[in-house]
């Protein structure tokens, strides 16, 4: 086993950052449950280049913001550009697309992003007025003839619901209410090699039929894992890396950036 894993870190690989659930406010000192969005997002940057990862390609995956309002996205758009980012994106629950599409303007969205022999594939799961997840008919066709073209690619699909329930029953909940007829399509491709989601702030893998599922904690405020009812958790924001390895392989982790000064309010009872 560790002469396999040996022979796997010399492997040629590309890497793909997540960053999920900023929660961007409508001010530069806005806060949540006790927590700046942005300072904890910019701390994540910095983390990532303390550790290397500086140049690498960012999936920023849903929830943005996290009042739907155009200065989040200003603001957004005005840091990356002024770090020179490279970054995909998709909407969550707490999104424009609208306004995002608009005012990310240095940074137009991407429905597939090539790296290497690698393909992301991005999913709008979000829907106007609920948290509940759910993938439209016109989103299914997209996500059917998106994969048709990508069949000599091995792909990620993102996405920022889960498809899966992950054992906290409030937010289970809010998981994809169609997921089965995204997986009639998801399942007919044997070089999907995993979903990548948000929403739930928390790290979990698991299985969706045979597809891995990963999903990364906040770059803001955590919920507590198993948790029956919102609560939010102790721990501090994070990002998720993969190494994407030329046989269609994958190893991935999550950082959690353990030197962010803020605390979150664990007794706020809103998000």
């Amino acid at each position: 086993m560790g002469y396999r894993r040996l022979l796997a870190s010399f492997m040629p690989r590309s890497k793909l950052i997540q960053i999920t659930d900023l929660h961007l406010g409508v001010s530069s000192d806005t806060f949540l449950a006790g927590i700046n969005p942005l300072d904890s997002f910019i701390a994540v940057l910095d983390a990532l280049k303390k550790n290397g990862y500086e140049k690498e390609l960012i999936l920023l995956s849903g929830d943005l913001s996290g009042v739907s309002h155009e200065n989040s996205y200003h603001i957004l758009n005005q840091l990356l550009k002024n770090r020179n980012k490279k970054v995909v994106w998709l909407p969550g629950n707490h999104d424009n697309p609208v306004l995002m599409r608009k005012h990310l303007r240095d940074f137009p969205f991407q429905r597939v992003k090539t790296i290497d022999n690698w393909a992301i594939l991005s999913l709008d799961s979000s829907q106007s007025g609920t948290p509940v997840g759910h993938i439209s008919d016109t989103e299914l066709l997209r996500a059917e003839e998106a994969l048709n073209r990508l069949s000599d690619r091995f792909v990620l699909i993102s996405m920022h619901h889960c498809p899966i329930c992950i054992g906290s029953p409030w937010l289970d909940k809010h998981k994809l209410d169609n997921a089965e007829e995204l997986y009639k399509i998801v399942s007919e491709q044997e070089n999907i090699k995993g979903v990548v989601t948000g929403h739930v702030h928390q790290k979990f893998e698991g299985l969706w039929g045979t597809v891995p599922v990963y999903t990364s904690p906040s770059s803001c405020i955590q919920f507590r894992r198993g948790s029956g009812q919102f609560c939010i958790s102790t721990e501090p924001p994070a990002y998720r890396w993969f190494d994407l390895k030329e046989n269609g392989s994958l190893v991935t982790g999550v950082e959690y950036i353990s030197e962010f000064g803020q605390s979150p309010d664990i007794d706020s009872t809103v998000y």
